[in-house]
């Protein structure tokens, strides 16, 4: 993954979040809609608990808000969420 990039997630919906990954202003990977939940169980999991910390409480906030995870792992999330890279 490109060095400083960032996983976002967009609430869309009381259940659903949009996700991407960015570095630079350049979109890296496709968007994905998934379940709120399952971004925060892969999160939860895979992130320090400081990162997860951070990252958690923004989860609750209104719908269109996004929420960022910078983490040296996030290539290891962005293949657990199955996010594919643009071309």
């Amino acid at each position: 993954m490109k060095a400083g990039a960032t996983l976002y997630a967009e609430k869309i919906n009381n259940g659903q979040s949009e996700i991407w990954v960015a570095a630079d202003d350049e979109v890296l990977t496709e968007s994905r809609r998934l379940a709120t939940n399952e971004i925060i169980n892969v999160t939860r999991r895979l992130c320090t608990a400081e990162a997860f910390k951070a990252f958690y409480p923004d989860q609750h906030l209104a719908v269109g808000h996004i929420r960022t995870l910078t983490v040296p792992n996030l290539d290891e999330i962005v293949a657990e969420l199955r996010l594919t890279p643009l071309k």
